[in-house]
């Protein structure tokens, strides 16, 4: 959890760094479309090579300490390193310790790892300081040197001399390493001391460490080879970082001395290693344009070079960084997932933001110097129809960024096939190659993330799309072909069958009318029926698209019985039985469990928690997660039992207190004594009347189960309702009649109530569903059914007896508990003129039951309303507002039956 959070505070702190260096990363981007873009392309690829090389020079130095790792594993922890020690500047403590995490994680030694990540230092800055003096020398020769330079040198070189150090004490003078190593650990134990806090260091820390490091650096002094390829690495990267700046010279200003780029390079990044701020942010910016100026680089040119290696040495790497957090070990499962979701997220905004572009550069005049180019190879119709399909192509990225948001696939890829689009008529409308170059990155960078986008789409929704647009497509052809044929009285161009299908064809797919003039005020009407058919035509596939899957067929046989098997084995809760009831599909676990859910919309909603062996609990919900994932669902669990909420929180889940369970303990229920004196008087008063109480094993005969039906209808017109699902169970002739029920019988003979009893399996515990009354029943006759009950589930050895959920009691009371539990008590309170949610309360609180809390476990704030909507839809067992016509026709059907005058 606590690594969760680190994340979070790492992406908070990402933003921050972006939005209080956006108007130097807005004049990056600008900086980087005015050079010459091959040069730009090689300053790029130099670059990319260099921190390979620099994770190489890692790779190597562990090695030499006998550290395993490779390369492509150590890539996301260097990046991620220079991303951390921006956000959390810390001298690049911070970031190294990244590298230490990461080691541990792979079952290596983070001391050794530590003379490791030294040893690279070192190796870096010795070959820095190689290039530095080159540039130092180049700038004495020039009579050039400053003072400044000169002080950030030696500063460099005391740094240099320390890492060593720590190096050579090991391998030449242990017992002083180990001197200093206890010095250090009890000056941090001391300052422990002082917060009044355990010790951070444990009492063996100096010694171990102390060894380890004598460890490392004997090794290094066994393995020469390794060292001087170590060192040869670092050489390497560095000459690759001075042709990445060369190439930015030549791009953006010309060919310049070896020498100037050798010292405007030194001194800039001597200060990048040697500035307090994190990665000499404010301070390269600064130095390095005035070596160039004091090179005779003019000023201007000298500072879109520095801005320009900035971009690509700094600023990228550490965007990439954020990027491959989610690769690290150092961030559990849960937080890498919430990585990728950002990513995924920020493709979706940059989407976003694209179709903004496309729809301002739509509209925004293009360059003469540019047009003057594209009017000798492109006429004005392709120009035109350029600007209108940007613009359109635009609208579809904003539409689409919604649904990338939600990892559709079938939204990648029209997405790319939009972006693909958006380039071609960028460079069509204007030969604006930035717009371009902007599409084109953004198509990569899906590329790249392709497999997040994993998210089906309803494939019969499909299929329904695909044939409205074909037939779409035929029926406007004809429409506009005829129309046009016979119509072209109407406007100023006289259509032949093929100018005609040309026409037709232009307007549908490009939405734009080259030349098309109508004469009259019908010909208009004709040509806007042809953009409103395209319009509607698309716009409608799309949305089918995009719609999550649907579950249209009932679980099958084999599932219904697999799932029997593990409900039968594993369910210990009063919601078991309905995971079996024919409105539930069924997500399978590979350890052995089973979700029970329904899909209603966008959301898949889970009674209960997944029903198995209890070792399956996290891998259960994280399949169900993803399972729900590649559906386009939210997943959601309700009326959860207290037991796993770690596990739903550990998943990434937001919990809300729904209510209630009670449950009477058997063991302990007695009917003596004065609190129960009222009970006892039920009892008495209905046996001296003749009413009887009896339990009636399954299966149950047909007259039997006709009079139970003739109950139920007439408590469902009183109640004003008609038949739930989901939660509930409802009066079917199977269900009710191969289930065991307690009856109340009046002295006449006939049932006045009824209750069907379930199983709760693994648990020894009893409940019920239905429990329904005639109109007209003596009073107290539900206190009666549910004594009897009681009385038989404790003769039957049962522990307990649940009543079932109370809803929204008991939660929101305090004033520390969460607003939406505050608002849903404000309902609880001011609800009962619709539902008597106290007065179910109230009746079962007079069995003195002991009451246990339930929740709703479901993704986030965002999630709740559809959550709710599918809730709803899942209790009416259909979209409930065909529900509510169907109450209305039931109410008429009920009423009719139990009164047939009305």
């Amino acid at each position: 959890m606590k690594r969760r959070w680190l994340l979070w505070v790492l992406v908070i702190a990402f933003v921050w760094v972006v939005l209080s260096h956006f108007a130097e990363l807005k004049t990056l981007a600008t900086t980087l479309t005015q050079g010459k873009w091959q040069w730009v392309a090689l300053a790029l690829a130099l670059q990319i090579g260099y921190y390979l090389l620099y994770t190489a020079l890692y790779q190597a130095a562990f090695s030499t300490v006998e550290v395993r790792s490779r390369v492509w594993q150590l890539l996301p922890v260097v990046l991620g390193s220079l991303f951390i020690n921006v956000v959390a500047p810390t001298g690049g403590t911070a970031g190294n310790a990244l590298f230490l995490d990461d080691a541990a994680r792979r079952g290596e030694s983070p001391t050794r790892t530590a003379a490791g990540v030294l040893l690279a230092l070192a190796a870096d800055f010795v070959m820095f300081a190689a290039v530095l003096l080159g540039g130092l020398l180049f700038l004495l020769v020039k009579h050039d040197l400053q003072l400044y330079e000169i002080v950030g040198a030696i500063a460099l070189f005391v740094l240099i001399a320390a890492l060593g150090g720590v190096l050579l004490l090991g391998l030449w003078r242990p017992t002083l390493l180990w001197a200093l190593f206890g010095w250090l650990q009890r000056a941090v134990n001391g300052l422990a001391a002082r917060l009044k806090r355990s010790p951070f260091l444990a009492e063996d820390w100096a010694e171990s460490t102390a060894t380890e490091f004598t460890g490392a650096s004997t090794a290094i002094a066994a393995h020469p080879g390794r060292l001087l390829r170590t060192l040869g690495i670092g050489l390497l990267e560095q000459l690759c970082d001075v042709a990445s700046l060369y190439a930015l010279c030549l791009a953006f200003y010309g060919p310049v001395s070896p020498g100037v780029v050798v010292a405007a390079y030194g001194i800039g990044v001597l200060f990048w290693i040697v500035a307090i701020t994190p990665g000499g942010i404010g301070v390269v910016e600064g130095v390095m344009p005035l070596v160039f100026v004091s090179l005779d680089v003019p000023g201007a040119a000298a500072s879109v070079i520095t801005l320009a290696f900035r971009g690509l040495s700094f600023w990228l790497p550490v965007f990439l960084g954020f990027l491959l957090l989610r690769r690290i070990k150092t961030f559990g499962g849960r937080a890498r997932a919430v990585s990728r979701a950002w990513g995924v997220h920020i493709l979706a905004l940059l989407t976003g933001l694209m179709g903004l572009v496309n729809v301002i550069s739509a509209v925004t005049p293009s360059l003469m110097s540019r047009i003057a180019i594209l009017e000798q190879v492109l006429p004005l119709e392709v120009r035109h129809g350029g600007h209108l399909t940007a613009a359109l192509s635009g609208f579809a990225l904003l539409l689409l960024a919604a649904n990338l948001w939600r990892r559709k696939r079938a939204a990648w890829w029209v997405t790319l096939g939009a972006l693909a689009i958006s380039l071609v008529s960028h460079l069509f409308k204007g030969l604006d190659y930035e717009e371009a170059a902007l599409a084109s990155a953004l198509m990569i960078a899906l590329l790249v993330e392709r497999h997040a986008f994993h998210a089906r789409s309803d494939a019969p929704s499909i299929r329904h799309s695909l044939n409205v647009l074909i037939g779409a497509v035929l029926f406007t052809l004809a429409y506009g072909v005829v129309g046009f044929y016979l119509l072209d009285r109407h406007f100023s161009v006289n259509f032949g069958l093929g100018a005609a299908l040309q026409q037709t064809l232009v307007m549908f797919t490009q939405f734009y009318d080259p030349g098309l003039e109508p004469l009259t005020g019908f010909g208009r009407y004709f040509a806007d029926s042809i953009y409103t058919v395209g319009a509607l035509t698309v716009g409608y596939a799309l949305l089918m698209l995009m719609r999550p899957v649907f579950v249209r067929q009932a679980a099958t046989a084999d599932a219904r019985a697999r799932a029997k098997v593990i409900v039968e084995a594993f369910g210990c809760s009063s919601l078991a039985r309905y995971a079996l009831f024919d409105d539930k599909a069924y997500y399978f676990s590979p350890g052995g469990s089973v979700v029970p859910f329904v899909a209603k919309g966008r959301a898949a909603v889970t009674l209960g928690d997944p029903i198995g062996p209890a070792g399956d609990i996290a891998d259960v919900i994280q399949g169900f997660v993803d399972f729900c994932q590649r559906n386009d669902w939210l997943p959601a669990f309700y009326q959860t039992l207290p037991d796993h909420l770690e596990a739903y929180k550990t998943a990434g889940f937001d919990i809300l207190a729904i209510g209630q369970e009670a449950v009477v303990d058997l063991t302990t229920f007695s009917l003596d004594g004065k609190p129960n004196k009222h009970l006892r008087n039920t009892i008495n008063t209905f046996s001296k009347k003749g009413y009887r109480a009896e339990y009636i094993a399954p299966p149950l005969p047909a007259v039997l189960l006709h009079e139970l039906r003739a109950v139920s209808d007439e408590w469902l017109t009183m109640m004003h309702g008609t038949e739930k699902r989901f939660s509930l169970g409802w009066f079917d002739d199977d269900y009710i009649g191969n289930g065991p029920v307690m009856v109340v019988y009046t002295p006449e003979g006939m049932i006045s109530a009824f209750a069907n009893i379930l199983p709760e399996y693994q648990l020894n515990e009893s409940t019920i569903d239905l429990m329904r009354h005639r109109t007209e029943v003596e009073e107290g006759t539900m206190d009666f059914l549910f004594l009897a009950l009681f009385q038989w589930a404790k003769a039957q050895g049962y522990a307990g007896f649940n009543l079932g959920l109370s809803s929204l009691a008991g939660i929101g009371e305090r004033k520390d508990d969460p607003a939406v539990e505050r608002a849903l008590h404000y309902i609880y309170e001011h609800i009962n003129q619709f539902y008597n949610f106290s007065g179910l309360h109230q009746f079962k609180e007079k069995f003195h039951p002991r009451w246990e809390p339930r929740y709703l476990v479901f993704p986030g704030p965002a999630s709740l309303l559809p959550v709710a909507l599918a809730l709803v839809r899942a209790d009416s067992g259909d979209n409930f507002v065909q529900a509510y016509i169907k109450d209305w026709i039931e109410q008429r059907r009920l009423r009719h039956r139990v009164n047939p005058t009305q």
